[in-house]
Parts: C-alpha cells; sequence; structure tokens
C-alpha cells in the first residue's frame, strides 16, 4: 500500500467533525392571529349573552286546539283519522315539558294507510329536532335525503317543499324469516310565516330571530310514514314505491290547509 494510499484510509477512518444543530426559532402567535381568537371568544359570549334571556315566544305557525295542543283533523279530503294520541311517556320524560304532541293513523276509501304526527316547540329549542336521530335509533336505514315539491295549493305560491327519506328495515315473520321493509318518511318544519324543508335552515331562523328580535320560534315539525307495501320477498304485490309517493302526496295535498294557522 503506497503513502497516499494510507494517508486515504487514516482520513477516512477519523470522524468527521460533528456539526451543530440549531434549533428553529419558536415564535408566539402573531398579533393578528391573537386578534382573530378574541373576536371569535368575544363573539361567542356575545351571541350567549344575547341569546341566553329571550323574553318573547312567537305564536306558532300551525293551529291549536283550545287546549294549546297542536291540531289534527280526523277527516282530510278522502283520509279518515283514527284515535288522536300525544306523546309518549318516554318522550315526555326526554323533552322539555311545554313540548306538545298529536298523531294519528290515517286511512283512504282505497285501504291505503299512513302516520302523521306532529310536535311542536315551546320556549326550549330543544324540543325539536332531526327526525333523522330518532329513526336511525330505531332501527331503519336511511337512503340520502331528497327534498320533494309537492303542488299544494294552500302553500305560498302553490308548492310546498318537504324533506323525503327512504327508509329500510328488517322484520322478522311469522315462518322465522326476516324480510325487508320499505317505507318513505316526509317531513317539514313550520315557524310563524316560515315554513323549510330544511333542518339547517330552521335552525338559522332560530338564531337570527334570537338575536336581532329577541324572539323565539315555536316551531312545529310535521312527519308522515308511509309503507311501500310492494314487497318481492314477502310476495306482497301492493303499491310500488312510485305509486306510494303518489298517495302520500296527495295526503300532503289535503292535510296541509288544515294544520297551518291562518
Amino acid at each position: 500500500m503506497s503513502e497516499s494510499d494510507v494517508d486515504t484510509a487514516q482520513a477516512a477512518a477519523e470522524p468527521s467533525p460533528a456539526r451543530a444543530v440549531v434549533a428553529p426559532t419558536r415564535r408566539g402567535p402573531s398579533t393578528r392571529q391573537i386578534a382573530i381568537v378574541v373576536a371569535i371568544l368575544g363573539g361567542g359570549v356575545l351571541f350567549t349573552a344575547m341569546t341566553s334571556d329571550v323574553t318573547r315566544v312567537s305564536e306558532p305557525g300551525v293551529k291549536l286546539t283550545p287546549d294549546g295542543q297542536p291540531f289534527l283533523a280526523d277527516k282530510a279530503g278522502d283520509w279518515t283519522g283514527g284515535e288522536l294520541t300525544g306523546l309518549t311517556e318516554v318522550e315526555k320524560r326526554i323533552l322539555p315539558e311545554d313540548t306538545m304532541g298529536s298523531r294519528r293513523m290515517f286511512k283512504d276509501k282505497d285501504g291505503d294507510e299512513l302516520f302523521c304526527s306532529i310536535v311542536l316547540a315551546g320556549r326550549d329549542v330543544t324540543s325539536i329536532h332531526r327526525p333523522e336521530l330518532c329513526l336511525t335509533g330505531q332501527g331503519w336505514g336511511l337512503g340520502g335525503l331528497q327534498v320533494e315539491q309537492i303542488a299544494t295549493p294552500a302553500a305560498k305560491g302553490g308548492v310546498l317543499s318537504v324533506s323525503r327519506l327512504n327508509a329500510t328495515r328488517d322484520v322478522p315473520l311469522s315462518d322465522g324469516r326476516v324480510a325487508r321493509a320499505n317505507s318513505i318518511f316526509l317531513y317539514w318544519f313550520v315557524g310563524k310565516d316560515r315554513v323549510t324543508p330544511y333542518h339547517w335552515q330552521r335552525i338559522y331562523w332560530t338564531a337570527k330571530d334570537r338575536v336581532l328580535h329577541n324572539t323565539n320560534h315555536r316551531w312545529a315539525y310535521i312527519l308522515i310514514h308511509i309503507p311501500v307495501k310492494k314487497n318481492a320477498a314477502t310476495g306482497d304485490t301492493g303499491k310500488s314505491e312510485e305509486e306510494t309517493m303518489k298517495v302520500v302526496a296527495g295526503f300532503v295535498q289535503d292535510i296541509y290547509p288544515t294544520l297551518v294557522a291562518n
């Protein structure tokens, strides 16, 4: 090995001097960032202060019975209602005590049946929520939310927008088999001079009126449930989903004028 090769090998074997690791300089939040956080916190405090003691409650947008319950007619067009019921005992325990409800089963001359429910809030805004929360808790699998436009002469502009959910649930049969039941749920929200199929829009109007007008809306939500009878698994040859939607749309046209306050 030559002298130059030895020098090269010694140089390679000698460790390189350690490089100093420079820690990055940490800076605190900028003045602009602090200002944004303070503004958000201040806005939250202001909103809470302005909405925590709302003194006025609007009139309901639905008709009431003499004892203050939401009115649900026993007759609408070709539909005849069954026994009138209210909130269940479980609902009374869970919901604010000034929450009210009215429900009936309805049947038309062709034998079609459906369920109609009205839940009316009191002063507490937590009385009303999206029906999806209850339906999933009852075992229903829900399809995507759709908004249907139903021609309704009594509605503003002659059209009522309602939210529609197609739902399925497994139902045990007497022979031990399990069948898939299909249903359509329609719902919409009614306030004083306001109607919407959207939960978010109800929340927006609620917050706006509480802040700007010191008013809490007594919202009602109307829910209609109709089963889709045609089912290959059970051999039921009733109406298809499309035909069922036409039936429930006819019910909406008939019941709507009986629900809304003048």
